[in-house]
This record gives C-alpha cells, structure tokens and sequence, in this order.
C-alpha cells in the first residue's frame, strides 16, 4: 500500500555526551567514543563486578555510556510538586525534557498544538526506578502509581502538553522505539492524529536490570561495542532518550524544517526459531521487504543503513545476511552500513530512535558519519556478495542520479524476536526563499524562560550561538523569526536590538548580567521594534508583521536551559540501590568445589574419566540449568535446544562445566556441538590433551566396568532434594559448614 510521506520536522535528546541535535552531529562526525567507567556515584562497582559472566549477582563489565543528572528534574518546567517529581520514574522526565525541546526544535509553540489530536508513542523497556522504590513498602505512595506504571511515559507527555490523541507505549525489548515509530506513522496514515510525538527512552538506574543483562553473557569483555567489527564479543549498555515531531508531509509549513521524510515502516516477529532469543536473517528480510513495499520503494534504492549495533559475530552476520538479501545485490553501489551503538552504547529500548534521529541528521546534512570501533570486518559477512560496505569515514553523501532522492533505513531486533524497519528519505528541496527582502535597519531578538536564572542562561546561549553561527547555517532574520513566532514564550522575558551580528552578542552579553528583564537597544534604532520590544517584556504579543513574512525559515536554536535541582528519594543512596535483596544462595558447584579443596585435592575438581562419566556428568549439569529431574532428561538424538536450551542457559552451561573440569571453554562449541554425545567426546579430548594422554589411553580409560556404570546411573537418576542430602552428608562427613 502507498501511504503519504511523514516529515520529520523536530527532534529531541539526551544521550551520552550529547543534549540537542547539533551536539550529537558533532560527536558523530568526530568518531568519539562516549562510553566511560560507571562512576561510584552511580553504582558502588567494587561489590558488583567480576569479569566472570555468570558469576551469581554480578556485572561483567565495569564501562557504559551514561548521562549525567538523571537523578535532577525542573519542577517549574513539569509544573508539579517536589514531592510529585521525587516518586516520578526519571526515564518519564527524561522523556518530558526531550519532548519539550522537540517540539521546539519544530518552530511549534505550546500554546499552538494545545488541544490538537497529536498522539504520544513511547518506547519503554526495563522499570528499575519502580523495583527500588518498591523496597521500601513505608515509602510507597499514591503517586508512586502515577510517577512508575510504565503507561505514565506517555500519558504524562499528553497530560503536560494537552494532546488529545492516542498516548500509549510499546514494551517489545530493544525494537521498543521503533515499533512505537510504527505506531505513530500508522497512525498519522491512518487519519486518526494530525501530529504524532515517538520515541524511547532507557536508563541504568539499577544494577538489577544490568546483572540480568550479564548472566545473559551480552555484555562485551574488552568493554566496547564493536559492531562490525571481527572482534565484536557482546556490548556495553548505553542511556538515553529521544523524541520526534512527525506530521504528513502534506501539512507542512513553508517555513518548516524537514530533517527527513519516512516512507515506510513494518514490525514483524521470528516466530518459531531455533530458540526465542536466535536472530533470524529471513524475517529480518522481510521486514525490510514490507516497509519498502508499504512505502512503494525499491528495495535497492536504499543506499545507507544503521544497524541494531548489538555487537555480536552472528548477531551483526544475520543483519547483514537479512540486507542483502531483501536488497539484492545487483546495485551500482554498495549499500553502506553503520552502527551509532559503537559510539554511545547499546541503548535498549531507545536504541531505535538513537538510529533513527542519526540517519535524519545524515540526511539533512547530506554526510555519512563514521562507525567507529571497526578494525577488521566481521569475518562471517561476505560483504562483496552481499553488495554491502562499512561506512568507517566521514565523507559527503553521494548523490544518485538526477530525481531519485537519498534513501536511508533502520533496522531494529530484540531479545524476544520482535524486528523493525523504518525507509527514510532526504527532504524535498525547500520553496526557494524570495531573492530580494527589502532592506532592514537591524534586528529585533527576543528571548524568555521560566525563571530569572533560565533567562540569563538563555542570553548566554544565544550570544554564544550568534556569535559562532555563520549565515550559511542561520541568517539573523531566520534566527530572530524563529525567537519571536515559533517558541513559546514565558513569563521572564528580554528583548535586543541591533543592527548587526557583533551588536547582538554585545547586547546579549550585557542582558546576561542584568537584575531583570530588560530591554537592550543600539542607537539609532527604529523606535516602533524598541516599542514591540518593550510591550513583548511586558506580556504582550508580538506582532508578526515586524518580521520578515517572506522565506521567514525555522532554524535550530540552543535547548531550553532546565533548571534542574536533584528531586530523588533520600533513602535510595548508591550503597542502598546496589544492596541485594538478600544474600546469593551457592549453587551444588560452588559447594563441590569447596568440599573437593578441603579434602586436600588442590584443583578442586575431581576428574572425570571416559565418555560414558562425562556423558552423565554433562546431562547432570545440562538438567540443573532446565532445572529438571536428570531422569526425566529424553537426550537421545535431541539438541540442548530442542530440550529447551537458549543462549543464555548456554551461557550458564559453558561457565558450570569451564570452572568443574578448569577448562577454557567457548559458548560457540555448544552451538556447534548441540548433542550430548559429540560434546562428551570433544570434552573428554580436551582433557587428554590437557593431561597429554593418547587416544590409545583415551580408549582404556573409558572401558567402564558394570560397576562404574551403574554408579553413573545412580547418580544420573537422583531427585535434586536426593542430591542436596547426599551433598550435605558428605560436607558433614568433611567437617565443613554450610550457611
């Protein structure tokens, strides 16, 4: 079905390093890495990490990309209570901010869109702030309903801003902002809103979500993401938030901006895979396939797409194998791929709408930023036959014959198998601006915020701004029409007039230092804008004829400066939030080994003799992972997946099994050798190397007498409370207490 164009006319973020559009084009373009080391006043790492995956109530990995002051919130700006504001979700103010300062980014003024059947889209993922405030069932109040259910991160934005359209969030994992895109274009194709806010939003708030995340062995051991890239091992998380302002392309102002347009979008599902967790290349293929059909674009016109970035060999491969596939190779260029999670993180839930907000940004400023953190392809992507390449510089985007528009994608999975595609396509070219303006005397800039402190802020960063922004970018006219017609305007206001560039920094300076609001002229000036000037500081409106009303074009200004003081619960402190609920129970193989080292066997590991005890011993870990009776556990010819294994009890498997015999083993055999019987032999040969035994000794040694197998199968076919009696019986033989 061909559906109408949606514009993308605002953006709104915080990510890493990064607080507005400009910021996160510059990080982009400088191939800067914004992860760091989780700082202590964060999380306390010192009783948290251990480089071991699965070590019970740990974290692998000591790096993330953060933001800074998700524990701070502006209470004039929410207009809400401190009280309120402490049992709010940060991820829910986050989004708030973003929302306002895209709806800024858009030249849309609050009071224009009150009222209007705009819809609100989020994507939400883990609620950590809603398990720890939960700890303390004295400090849980009626609006810790409001400040936690995962439904406030819209309702909120559409209570704030009073959109009278759908307010809903999507929870699918990783792809969540993404399918909340979908959702909000269905819903601007389908004639239900006329405007529609998406995005998404993650943050680290709690180590709970984290430690989950490391048992699932996703996260990197050299602490990068490297997507891409031959050395990619897993990710780091990242945090963030982002919002657009989407309307049909038909509804756009002449002033307008216009990032980019998207043509089309689908969600889908792997189904039935090989566990729910395995990428699927066919599925992700047809996605691509619909949203391009949905759109009634060519798969091959597409000539650049960022990648979900989750940092895995087969994950990226499978990508990979899914773009070539739904694009087809026969195409003049290869299609170019990059990945914003090497630079900021894996960001979860908002890692959608991080892809999408840099593939606008690309769009419109024509360039292709680098992936950075790419040494070496990926050596399971044959990038030739699949007609693809790895965008690792920056370089200017080439332009396709004359009439056939830059076309971009994003591609979006999740843990849970749900994936995403969204095709977007540069800009119409603008109406041209009229050649000739009648010549005017100066400039009339306004300017207003929330607070007294906010409006001096607000000065500095407009002077800043003037001073540093060449016309090439934004004209003075373009500037002071978008201050004084497309923002809102608050109660603390200022006013400058001036002839030129050097006289409005000038001014804006001295309107930095001022006791209040104020109205700054030049000389000379007509008397009519020092006049609107005046009435403007006062509460008045300005009149619209002042400025120019011909090629009058929105530009991006700086964000509105929140002033944000810290609203959290005093009790959470760090050492509270990363206290465990209550202490980590030893597992059977913690307390072998301790029984095993106090007997005096210096390895703590007794060994393991033929394929017939390994094989026992195998199905015995193998049924403590599937928590089932080792019985009951039907192996013959069954893959550990068929018998419900996934990536992450594979995980679990590999590190029981490494630390019983000491071996160092790789989660990838258990994907290559997925029967018990093959993986009993190559392990049983691992440990006659390790030992320098032949296979001659290999094949005396695992002679067993009648005797050792009906031991073996003894043990085999114990009930877990039988096993924990005869362990407890032999820790009490060896004088040995167990808490």
């Amino acid at each position: 079905m061909w559906s109408e164009p949606i514009a993308v006319i605002g953006l709104g973020l915080r990510l890493p390093t990064s607080d507005c559009p400009a910021t996160l084009w510059r990080m982009l373009c400088d191939g800067i890495d914004a992860t760091g080391a989780i700082p202590a006043g964060r999380w306390p790492l010192e009783s948290l990490f251990d480089a071991a995956p699965d070590r019970p109530g740990t974290i692998r990995n000591r790096r993330a990309g953060l933001i800074d002051g998700v524990d701070q919130a502006d209470p004039t700006a929410f207009r809400l209570s401190k009280r309120e504001l402490r049992q709010m979700d940060p991820q829910h103010r986050l989004l708030f901010e973003c929302a306002w300062h895209a709806l800024e980014d858009a030249g849309l003024p609050f009071d224009a869109v009150k009222g209007s059947r705009t819809g609100v889209f989020m994507g939400v993922n883990f609620s950590d702030f809603q398990r720890m405030v939960a700890r303390d069932w004295a400090a849980l109040d009626g609006y810790s309903v409001l400040g936690t259910t995962a439904s406030f991160a819209a309702n909120r934005l559409s209570y704030a801003f009073d959109f009278r359209g759908p307010s809903t969030v999507s929870s699918v994992g990783c792809a969540s902002s993404t399918v909340a895109l979908h959702e909000a274009c269905r819903s601007l194709v389908l004639g239900e809103v006329e405007m529609a806010l998406a995005g998404g939003v993650e943050l680290m708030l709690s180590p709970d979500s984290s430690i989950m995340l490391s048992q699932a062995g996703v996260f990197s051991e050299r602490g990068q993401c490297r997507t891409l890239d031959a050395q990619a091992d897993g990710y780091v998380r990242g945090e963030g938030a982002g919002v657009v302002v989407l309307k049909p392309l038909s509804k756009v102002l002449p002033g307008d901006r216009v990032y980019a347009v998207i043509r089309g979008s689908a969600v889908n599902h792997n189904g039935r895979n090989e566990w729910i967790m395995a990428p699927s290349a066919s599925a992700q293929a047809d996605v691509i396939r619909q949203a391009c059909a949905q759109g009634g674009v060519a798969p091959e016109s597409v000539d650049y797409i960022e990648l979900h970035g989750s940092a895995f060999l087969k994950g990226d491969a499978a990508e990979a194998e899914a773009i070539g596939e739904a694009l087809g190779p026969q195409r003049p260029l290869p299609c170019r791929l990059g990945a914003i999670s090497n630079n900021v993180g894996y960001l979860g839930a908002a890692a959608g709408i991080a892809q999408f907000i840099k593939v606008c940004l690309s769009l419109h400023h024509r360039t292709l930023p680098p992936t950075i953190h790419v040494d070496a392809p990926n050596p399971l992507i044959d990038l030739e036959r699949l007609g693809l390449s790895i965008q690792t510089a920056l370089e200017p985007w080439a332009a396709r014959a004359p009439g056939e528009p830059l076309r971009a994608g994003i591609v979006s999975t999740s843990l849970g198998g749900a994936n995403g595609f969204v095709v977007l396509e540069e800009a119409p070219a603008a109406s041209p601006v009229a050649s000739e303006r009648a010549p005017v005397p100066g400039h009339l800039l306004v300017l207003s915020a929330l607070s007294l402190d906010a409006l001096r802020q607000r000065a500095l960063q407009l002077r800043d701004f003037v001073a540093t922004t060449p016309d090439a970018v934004a004209t003075l006219e373009d500037l002071c029409f978008t201050a004084a017609l497309k923002r809102q305007h608050h109660r603390y206001r200022g006013a400058v007039v001036a002839a030129d560039r050097d006289g409005l920094v000038a001014l804006l300076g001295e309107l930095a230092q001022a006791t209040g609001a104020t109205v700054l002229a030049q000389d000379d000036m007509p008397r009519d804008w020092v006049e609107a000037g005046r009435a403007f500081v006062a509460g008045g409106v300005l009149p619209p004829e002042l400025f120019p009303s011909r090629g009058g074009r929105c530009v991006s200004l700086p964000v509105y400066p929140f002033q944000r003081q810290r609203l959290w619960p005093d009790w959470l402190t760090p050492d509270e939030v990363c206290r465990p609920p209550k202490a980590a129970p030893r597992d059977a193989a913690t307390l072998l080994q301790a029984a095993a080292v106090a007997a005096g066997d210096a390895s703590g590991v007794p060994e393991v003799h033929g394929e017939l005890q390994m094989r026992a011993f195998l199905r015995g870990h193998l049924a403590e992972v599937l928590e089932v009776e080792p019985a009951t556990l039907d192996v013959q010819g069954r893959t550990f997946f068929e018998l419900g294994l996934n990536s992450i009890g594979a995980t679990q498997l590999k590190e029981r099994i490494a630390r019983a015999l000491q071996l160092p083993l790789s989660t990838t055999l258990f994907f290559e050798l997925p029967r018990l019987e093959p993986l009993a032999k190559r392990l049983v040969s691992l440990l006659e190397a390790r030992h320098g035994r032949g296979s001659s000794v290999s094949d005396g040694a695992s002679a067993s007498t009648e005797e050792e197998e009906g031991l073996v199968e003894r043990i085999a076919g114990l009930s877990e409370d039988e096993a924990r009696e005869q362990i407890a019986r032999t820790l009490a033989e060896l004088s040995i207490e167990v808490a």
